[in-house]
């Protein structure tokens, strides 16, 4: 069965049929390496596992996933991510049989944010549930909380939804990020205005975490000897009712740019506390920070000039309106997961860690927790809701699978893509990717 894809000959197969019939929009997806080829297994050793079970969570007809996300809480926008996930997989057992003649069940939990209650729900999923592996878990401490029991018990922690450094590790095999990192994100927004001969000073908001602190520390890193100096640094807790005292501190240094590491409902909060000042930096916030839900919050003073990073293709753009697979995308949305909204960022990273996750366990030798570890660290994969150039990427000694990131600066009404190397907007259509490795960068 065929999926479309970005391969030449899918695109033929649907160039041929002049329109887009039914069996190209409809067509199960299928990700491919850059020249086409499937991926094989790498080596995940289980020697150091307390007990391991290589099938947990496989019967003749299912095989059994889990998640722990905040359904509810703060940041309860980043638990739709449970939406597209569940869309996608109850997409592949209605059309297209499963995965392996296997239906895939998903499992999911409502920590509210909280890791002793994400520790709990993966307690509960990886014992009394026995499920096979976890899926995008949300959150920096909450994976924390649990990973290394995790590790210890040799069950796969795939496509975290996080870009803590901590993820993309070597040292923990079992684990496996499903976003580009926070450093290299952060150092991806730094190289949009050491570009600019406007901005020499900049301030840094961040939230008082291995998160924030992710963020800030590579930002630093990826200004040091440039002409742009950190003029003043504050955090924030989690808690916190507001940060206004924040952003005063911060609005009375008038530095020409200000670095946002924040998280849920503190991003409007933030931007718009800025907007109400006199104060009219340039706002370089992370991706997390500007996902539907998120920028609806935020004023139309507090969207401009605002900048942050993509990897795939934000169902907010209108550039992908009559796109294929974004049309697939909204399709089956709406028929399986009618409560979500489609147009939120977070429900389009759950399909597409479905995407990924499905051609993981398809390529998977057999469906042992070791081959699909094995398989995931050994992959070159690309989905058709990523950007052109955007791969997902591992091998041995690489545990950071997406390393490419588009610049894009919003305005009230829209964004365009931003040329890292000049701080210019680029044409509709066009992109400049940055590619890193780790925090070291270059334009592609």
């Amino acid at each position: 069965m065929i999926r479309p894809s970005l391969r030449l000959t899918s695109a033929l197969l649907c160039a041929l049929s002049l329109t887009l019939t039914a069996s190209c929009s409809g067509a199960r997806y299928r990700s491919t390496t850059d020249d086409g080829a499937r991926t094989g297994p790498g080596s995940v050793s289980t020697a150091q596992c307390d007990s391991y079970q290589p099938t947990a969570g496989v019967s003749d007809k299912d095989i059994t996933l889990g998640t722990t996300l905040p359904v509810t809480g703060p940041l309860a926008a980043a638990g739709t991510i449970r939406y597209g996930l569940q869309a996608y997989f109850d997409y592949i057992n209605a059309e297209h049989g499963g995965v392996k003649g296997h239906r895939v069940r998903l499992l999911v939990r409502d920590d509210a944010y909280d890791p002793a209650r994400a520790a709990t729900n993966v307690g509960e999923l990886t014992g009394h549930s026995n499920v096979f592996a976890l899926v995008s878990p949300v959150g920096t401490a909450n994976v924390l909380a649990f990973r290394d029991d995790l590790e210890q018990q040799c069950i796969p922690n795939l496509l975290v939804a996080s870009g803590a450094p901590a993820f993309a590790d070597t040292a923990h095999p079992w684990t496996l990020t499903g976003l580009p990192t926070y450093s290299a994100e952060a150092a991806a927004l730094a190289e949009t205005i050491t570009a600019s001969k406007k901005v020499k000073t900049v301030a840094v908001l961040s939230q008082n975490d291995d998160y924030g602190r992710a963020y800030l520390d590579a930002f630093q890193a990826r200004l040091a000897g440039s002409h742009v100096k950190v003029v003043a640094k504050r955090t924030y807790d989690v808690t916190q009712p507001t940060v206004d005292t924040q952003v005063t501190q911060l609005a009375a240094t008038k530095a020409d740019a200000v670095l946002v590491a924040a998280l849920g409902a503190k991003c409007p909060q933030i931007t718009n506390g800025i907007a109400d000042t006199t104060w009219r930096p340039k706002v370089l916030v992370g991706s997390l920070c500007t996902t539907r839900s998120l920028m609806q919050l935020m004023k139309p003073a507090a969207r401009d000039a605002l900048v942050t990073t993509q990897w795939y293709k934000s169902p907010g753009n209108k550039r992908w309106a009559s796109d294929p697979a974004m049309a697939l995308y909204r399709k089956k949305i709406a028929q399986y997961a009618p409560k979500a909204d489609p147009n939120e960022d977070f429900v389009l990273n759950g399909w597409l860690w479905g995407q990924l996750t499905v051609d993981l366990l398809e390529r998977a030798p057999k469906l042992t927790r070791a081959d699909v570890m094995s398989t995931a660290r050994a992959a070159s994969l690309k989905t058709d809701t990523m950007l052109d150039g955007v791969s997902f990427r591992t091998g041995p000694d690489d545990a950071s699978p997406l390393e490419s990131l588009q610049p894009v600066q919003y305005t009230a009404s829209g964004f365009s893509p931003i040329d890292a190397a000049t701080g210019k907007l680029l044409p509709n259509g066009e992109t400049k990717l940055v590619s890193f490795e780790g925090t070291s960068g270059k334009t592609k």
